[in-house]
């Protein structure tokens, strides 16, 4: 018989579950694309509906995979944060899910700023407002649609909404209410945020919190039915992505740094007390397990800029006839840099502009493709860098997963960038794992963080920094992070540019 952990991830674009062992070995998964849907330019929505019944099927799958006599001992949940899930007095969503990648509520934000509310409720819960921020999408609800703010009962998140159709148990966690709901030092609901943006009515419809390693429910028999889970499985409160994939990748100790290059691009640093920083930027979340924090800059877009690149300037599917073909091209790209600023909603760490695009600069007409997509490797791997000037700790030892983790190519590059030791973990879903081990400590399996992650996880690789190459990206770090500080000024320049010249194009239609 083998004890048995479950994990679900339900990430942006896809939704993973995991069984794993007690040392932390992945038994068995499964995993489902998750569309985004854009019903507006700028929008990124999904189905809650949709999104339940995908977590249940890769769940099932897993199960059926699993022995007659393997023990289920507890599951755990993480998923996307930020956004809007929220449901009616029934238990249904009012609407689809608004993600935190939507761009709708830019305006709010400008608004926010000038006003200084951005600042004030950054000194309450230490977590930076962009367009995808919680209150700033409610506030644009509120004005674009009064009918599903009047349906709202519960305002909770992705894993909260993946909880509460397992268990029947309405809950968050303070990882995810640190965004921006609660005081950044007690851990507790601070109603001042919502004062700040006139959005009082909300406080009845945020959920009661529980510490991530606490259990709050168990399987429901309709759940258990539908998803294969045995019923009375205990499940926990769990933390959102980005500090669960921290624990799956084995980063709990204070100074320890952890960076995720996927949809995103997650640095972040292990605290034993809040360190909020000197600017509104960037988010401090509380775990509210073993007297830890973590804080964070996650940049909008990681590897969807290579995406991007490779669909739309190399056209190749290869990635080792990509990274050769680039390999050989030195350290700022023989002069072109890449800002990789992709999203349609701005950028959000380590600075915040709703406006700001990517970018290329340097061109000349000696320059290739290549050039053009090692630089878009460069420029993620410096935006990394960017993130953790910004962070508290130097931190000298950075453990790396998501998809960049992939490339021997990049992981080099990143470890010269940031001039720090990058660790790869042993496995794949760190996210999940993160989210079994709360589990295993809430059923008592483990102790603690500690004694779990020394029992689950594993340095599959590591990468050290070579000398000559980390002075080179110093030096073009420097042109890096003071090229996009010089187009700030642009940036709004070329919104207000658009928004003028689509007035111009519907005057002359009319």
């Amino acid at each position: 018989m083998t004890q048995v952990l479950l994990g679900v991830d339900a990430g942006t674009t896809v939704i993973k579950a995991v069984a794993f062992s007690l040392d932390g070995e992945e038994l068995y998964k499964h995993s489902l694309d998750n569309a985004v849907e854009t019903p507006e330019p700028g929008y990124a929505e999904q189905d809650m509906d949709t999104t339940w019944e995908k977590t249940a099927s890769v769940l099932e799958a897993v199960v059926d995979e699993l022995d007659d006599e393997d023990e289920i001992l507890g599951l755990g949940v993480t998923g996307q944060g930020d956004g809007v899930w929220a449901i009616d007095a029934e238990g249904e969503p009012v609407r689809p899910a608004i993600l935190w990648s939507d761009g709708r509520a830019t305006g709010q934000v400008d608004r926010w700023a000038e006003e200084g509310v951005d600042e004030a409720i950054y000194d309450i819960c230490g977590c930076g407002i962009f367009a995808g921020s919680s209150v700033t999408i409610l506030k644009w609800l509120e004005e674009h649609e009064p009918e599903t703010i009047e349906a709202i009962d519960t305002v909770f998140w992705c894993k909260d909404w993946i909880k509460y159709k397992l268990t029947d148990v309405l809950c968050s966690d303070p990882t995810d209410m640190s965004l921006p709901y609660i005081d950044i030092e007690t851990l507790e609901y601070d109603h001042r945020v919502l004062e700040l943006t006139d959005l009082e009515y909300i406080a009845d419809s945020l959920p009661p919190m529980y510490d991530g390693d606490e259990v709050v429910g168990e399987v429901t028999a309709a759940a258990a039915e539908r998803t294969g889970v045995p019923e009375g499985t205990p499940v926990v409160s769990g933390f959102f992505d980005v500090p669960a994939s921290a624990i799956g990748s084995g980063a709990v100790t204070p100074g320890d740094g952890s960076s995720v290059v996927g949809t995103t691009s997650l640095n972040q640093t292990v605290m034993d007390a809040p360190n909020v920083g000197d600017e509104p930027v960037g988010m401090t979340v509380g775990l509210g397990v073993d007297d830890l924090w973590v804080r964070f800059m996650a940049s909008m877009t990681g590897t969807p800029n290579l995406d991007w690149a490779l669909e739309e300037i190399m056209a190749f599917d290869d990635f080792d006839l990509v990274e050769m073909a680039v390999g050989d091209i030195p350290v700022g790209s023989d002069g072109v840099l890449y800002h990789p600023f992709l999203s349609s909603a701005g950028e959000r760490a380590p600075f915040a502009d709703p406006n700001a695009r990517a970018q290329f600069f340097g061109l000349t007409q000696d320059h290739t493709q290549a050039h053009l997509v090692r630089a878009v490797y460069e420029g993620i791997s410096l935006s990394m860098r960017d993130c953790y000037e910004h962070l508290p700790y130097d931190a000298t030892e950075v453990s790396l997963s998501g998809g960049g983790a992939n490339s021997d190519f990049w992981c080099q590059m990143f470890a010269n960038a940031l001039d720090a030791s990058i660790d790869v973990p042993e496995g794949s879903e760190f996210g999940a794992q993160g989210a079994a081990i709360l589990a295993g400590i809430g059923v008592d399996a483990y102790d603690d963080l500690g004694s779990a992650v020394d029992r689950t996880t594993t340095i599959d690789r590591s990468y050290e920094p070579e000398p000559d190459k980390v002075a080179q990206y110093d030096r073009w770090y420097q042109v890096y992070r003071d090229a996009y500080k010089a187009t700030f000024d642009v940036w709004q320049q070329r919104a207000d540019a658009t928004a003028d010249l689509e007035a111009l194009r519907e005057e002359a239609d009319d």
